[in-house]
């Protein structure tokens, strides 16, 4: 007799029969107070709308299908590609593709057993062999072979879908040790067992997460099909937590570790230690649902950041920056066409000058209609413009100008150049100061021969009109009464 052969044998005479449902229960327990606070959460939030909860579950559902091919090593997951698969954001199916063409088959069929499994918990009735076999038919559907370790090595086998294995399956454990399985021959009378466990007044009287435990274990200590034992056991489960809270459970790839050692913990008779941890993963879906459902209710993220892109085009289609550039571009001109008017009188008893200047921490009185050409938040851009004449008639004459842009600006809308007060304590717009005004079109994409001309004409007329005035200083000046405006 091979090695091989012998092996087979001592390993078909270590196997360890799953416990009695009576056993496991009178070892383990749940945490009820944890569990109600999150079932009466979820159903308050449920109430809210139906719509929004089946979404919600839909999610859950996804996370649980696309991670249970993932910790049996069928493909690589991360948290990122997970959750952009599970809520099916916009690229979804392009980051799907990326991992291979056989993983979608896969993810989909995974799916399609969870749909299932929540058939099989809304019809209430107890489990059969046969919505087992079925079940395992769905969730392989898309797995052609599985991989075989032979006395020559790793080999890949077809496999049968819906039927109990006809080879051992007993397999080697993280540790190094090999972990004995059901024997072939004994795997039909395990499973009747098992189903008549699942069966009995008592298992159907429990807790759903001591149900989706035990079904969990018992399926995996049994190990019945040739490949896909893990993925039925966990869709197993969830037909309980269906019935209980209609949705499935979720454990992710990265629970993998603890997942491996919770079972392992209960081969040794603690029990416990896998209810604890199928606990845990429940209050997670439950909390993930919630969280889903709080988030429906607000917009998506792509809704509200279009929101606010809008803000930043008008109705003209401009960009507010473009605005913001054509009001420099106006102050710029207005300044320039000003320092032409002036240079035109200086001379040696009269000059004056046209600037900006940046006043800091302005408040303004808001405009239905405008809004002020702003540096930063506060920083308010104003304009100057300043003539004074010498001695013996020395006088000063400044005016303060801002400019206010459209805040929905079409190309027929213009830009004010008006007025300020001089101590800037308050900035408003006075329709009744406004000394200058450009139409949008005038200045976006460029500025227009006849804008450049209004405005040489606007210098000179208020650098006249500010003459006048000096004029009137500087001869007060000279008598005696120095006036400083």
């Amino acid at each position: 007799m091979s090695d091989s052969v012998t092996n087979i044998h001592v390993l078909d005479a270590g196997y360890k029969p799953f416990p009695a449902f009576e056993d496991w229960a009178a070892r383990t327990s749940v945490e009820t107070v944890r569990w109600d606070r999150y079932i009466a959460s979820l159903k308050e939030k449920a109430a809210l709308s139906p719509e929004v909860l089946n979404r919600a579950r839909e999610i859950a559902k996804r996370f649980a299908a696309l991670d249970t091919g993932a910790i049996e090593g069928l493909y690589q997951v991360d948290r990122g590609f997970t959750y952009t698969v599970a809520f099916e954001t916009a690229a979804w199916e392009v980051e799907l593709a990326k991992k291979g063409e056989h993983v979608r088959p896969l993810f989909e069929a995974q799916l399609h057993a969870y749909d299932y499994v929540l058939d099989l918990a809304t019809k209430a009735e107890p489990i059969s062999e046969a919505a087992i076999r079925v079940l395992h038919e769905e969730v392989c559907r898309a797995q052609a072979t599985y991989r075989v370790m032979t006395a020559v090595g790793p080999q890949e086998q077809a496999l049968t879908k819906g039927r109990y294995k006809v080879l051992p399956n007993h397999v080697r454990s993280r540790d190094g040790a090999d972990h004995p399985y059901a024997p072939v021959d004994v795997t039909p009378a395990e499973m009747a067992r098992l189903v008549g466990e699942l069966r009995g007044e008592e298992f159907m009287a429990a807790h759903p997460v001591i149900q989706a435990s035990y079904a969990h274990y018992c399926l995996v200590v049994i190990h019945p099909f040739a490949d896909g034992n893990g993925r039925v056991a966990r869709a197993l489960a969830s037909a309980f937590t269906y019935r209980a809270i209609s949705m499935p459970i979720v454990i992710l790839s990265e629970h993998k570790e603890v997942y491996l050692d919770a079972l392992e913990a209960a081969d040794s008779g603690r029990y416990q230690v896998f209810v604890d941890f199928m606990l845990d993963r429940a209050l997670d879906t439950i909390v993930l649902v919630n969280e889903s459902l709080l988030g429906a209710s607000a917009p998506s993220l792509e809704e509200s950041a279009a929101a606010i892109t809008r803000l930043y085009i008008t109705r003209g289609g401009y960009e507010q920056a473009q605005v913001d550039e054509a009001g420099r571009s106006l102050g710029g001109l207005i300044l320039a066409e000003i320092g032409k008017s002036i240079s035109k009188i200086a001379g040696p008893n009269l000059n004056g000058q046209a600037n900006f200047f940046i006043a800091n921490n302005v408040r303004n009185t808001p405009s239905p209609t405008h809004r002020l050409l702003l540096r930063d938040d506060d920083d308010l851009i104003a304009y100057v413009l300043e003539l004074h004449t010498a001695a013996p008639a020395p006088a000063r004459l400044d005016r303060k100008y801002a400019l206010w842009l459209p805040k929905d600006a079409n190309s027929d809308d213009d830009i004010l150049f008006a007025r300020i007060a001089d101590n800037l304590a308050m900035v408003a717009l006075d329709l009744n100061e406004i000394a200058f005004s450009a139409r949008i079109g005038d200045l976006i994409p460029a500025i227009s021969g006849v804008l450049q001309i209004r405005t040489s004409l606007f210098a000179d007329r208020i650098v006249g009109e500010m003459l006048r005035e000096l004029l009137s200083a500087a001869g007060n000046a000279l008598n005696g009464k120095a006036v400083e405006r």
